[in-house]
């Protein structure tokens, strides 16, 4: 008499504790991603053979457009915030509690501190649509020297300065920024490019 043959029954696996794992790690990166606000103005970077990364984190950027005009602009937020508030006070503009945290949704400003408060009161499209007219910085009114100088010296002593420009930048704008920083005995910036390489890679 033949055995019995015993009966094949599929394997199972318990996958609760996996989806446990799956929905922690999701609510880890959504509670952790920082997303990057959008840039005041868009800037075509020269090309260079430098391979070094800048650093996003602790790093204050002064953008120059291809007019000539200049921005400037903080990665952390909470260090945005602090920097708007002595500015603020510095200056005398009048920002209010409200317009201090609309300041720090801003990856950047290129306008001046006096006129701060009209710009941060446009909605995102008008913002969009606004001729800006970049901080001033000349040897009469460096606030663009006094923007990098707050930052650096009373807010984020181990902060590093980058500066870009658009490949279509004219000479004399650049010089004049160097020369500003010079006086200011700010001497250690960092330019960014784009690779030559990017696209081979």
């Amino acid at each position: 008499m033949a055995a019995p043959k015993p009966a094949r029954k599929s394997p199972s696996m318990d996958m609760t504790a996996m989806c446990d794992v799956a929905f922690l790690l999701l609510t880890f990166f959504i509670m952790t991603t920082q997303f990057k606000s959008q840039e005041s103005v868009t800037v075509d970077t020269p090309s260079s053979i430098s391979e070094i990364k800048v650093d996003d984190k602790d790093v204050a950027t002064i953008t120059i457009d291809k007019d000539g005009k200049y921005y400037f602009g903080v990665t952390n937020p909470l260090d945005r915030y602090t920097l708007i508030q002595k500015m603020n006070e510095k200056y005398g503009a009048g920002l209010s509690d409200a317009d201090q945290k609309n300041f720090t949704k801003l990856a950047e400003t290129g306008v001046s501190i006096t006129s701060l408060k009209q710009y941060l009161a446009l909605s995102e499209a008008q913002k969009g649509q606004v001729k800006i007219q970049g901080i001033p910085n000349d040897s009469t009114k460096s606030e663009l020297v006094d923007w990098v100088k707050t930052y650096l010296t009373d807010i984020n002593k181990k902060a590093k300065l980058a500066v870009r420009g658009d490949v279509q930048t004219q000479y004399p704008a650049i010089k004049k920024l160097f020369a500003e920083l010079g006086k200011n005995e700010i001497n250690k910036f960092q330019l960014i490019t784009d690779s030559e390489n990017k696209e081979d890679k």
